[in-house]
């Protein structure tokens, strides 16, 4: 609660991480959660069209539980993230997108090609540091 006259605190900003391993994904999200993000971890892209599906019955379809960056690993069983990329174009207008930062061990040109001409915001291969993928996010939201 703010006195009046004082601005509230803004909201943290909304994250979604989706890796498939275990440690890479639990690593990110605790240097997310360290900047005090808000981090919404999914192990793979069905697990976050399962959230998606949750939020959306929870929230009546308004949709207030968009995010504000995407981080998503390229290569993971199922779907890829380059898949992601083309789902969050069908389920956003163009100016309502959230940026997406794209991680992938397996990246050569061609990959990060495809990935921007996605709309990717950035793509970065493992192995990265950190703290270059936190300054990533706030590049890309403008943080």
């Amino acid at each position: 609660m703010h006195t009046p006259g004082e601005e509230p605190a803004p909201r943290p900003l909304r994250v979604l991480l989706i890796e498939d391993d275990d440690a890479m994904r639990a690593m990110l999200a605790d240097a997310f959660r360290h900047e005090g993000w808000d981090v919404t971890e999914c192990e793979n892209v069905f697990g976050w069209l399962q959230h998606c599906v949750n939020d959306f019955a929870e929230d009546s379809g308004s949709g207030t539980n968009s995010y504000d960056v995407v981080v998503s690993d390229i290569c993971m069983p199922g779907m890829s993230g380059l898949e992601v990329m083309a789902m969050l174009q069908d389920m956003y207008s163009a100016a309502a997108c959230p940026p997406t930062i794209l991680i992938t061990a397996f990246g050569d040109d061609e990959t990060h090609h495809h990935a921007r001409a996605l709309g990717a915001a950035e793509v970065l291969d493992k192995p990265f540091d950190t703290n270059d993928l936190i300054d990533t996010v706030r590049e890309v939201v403008r943080l």
